[in-house]
């Protein structure tokens, strides 16, 4: 049996402005960075010689900080990136819904599988992609420890392709920043251990971050 450990990256400067990020390179904020800190005190080990990320920039800095704590190897995958969300990328929900609001009706508020931004991909385009990280690294890693990091839209994308679960599930899964999801991989199947768990993330008030 292996162990599959899936992290969203920490809080981004654009997260915090409301920007769409899609495939740019965004820093972590200073409340990011802990969290990134946190979540590798947490793992402390338990990640595996393994670390996958995204190539960007704000995930690959919340990887270095588990792979730190867990003596990893931090691996960039191009294929874990977030959706593309072309034309939108720098604009704030507002401003997509206000320039293009037939499309950010369908994409956005009704979550439609095969619509996507101008010059974006849609989730189908994402789950392809990830679908074919997912297949090659259970071949290289068969029933080993792995760590996935990457974002709100692709972790999503591994949780699907691992669990089997339809396109039409993968608006149904939360993930907050530097969260921890585990899903064990067995010879009968995939089993989803944790999900969206952010019990180690705590701010300097000693408040739960959300």
């Amino acid at each position: 049996m292996g162990t599959w450990r899936l992290v969203r990256h920490g809080e981004t400067v654009w997260n915090l402005q409301g920007r769409i990020q899609g495939h740019r390179h965004i820093p972590l904020t200073e409340r990011g960075r802990e969290q990134a800190r946190q979540l590798g005190e947490r793992l402390d080990g338990a990640g595996g010689r393994v670390v996958y990320s995204s190539d960007l920039g704000h995930s690959l800095a919340t990887a270095q900080e588990v792979a730190s704590a867990s003596g990893g190897e931090v691996v960039p995958e191009p294929l874990l990136r977030e959706f593309s969300y072309g034309e939108w990328e720098g604009l704030t929900m507002a401003q997509a819904r206000e320039r293009d609001p037939d499309v950010y009706e369908i994409r956005i508020t009704g979550r439609n599988t095969d619509y996507a931004a101008p010059g974006g991909e849609t989730t189908l385009d994402l789950l392809g992609r990830v679908w074919g990280f997912t297949e090659a690294a259970r071949k290289r890693h068969p029933y080993e420890d792995v760590t996935v990091v990457g974002h709100g839209g692709s972790i999503r994308a591994v949780a699907v392709c691992l669990l089997g679960l339809g396109a039409e599930h993968f608006w149904r899964l939360r993930l907050s920043h530097g969260s921890l999801s585990v899903v064990t991989v067995e010879p009968e199947g995939c089993v989803l251990e944790l999900w969206n768990d952010t019990g180690h993330l705590v701010d300097t008030h000693s408040r739960t971050i959300p």
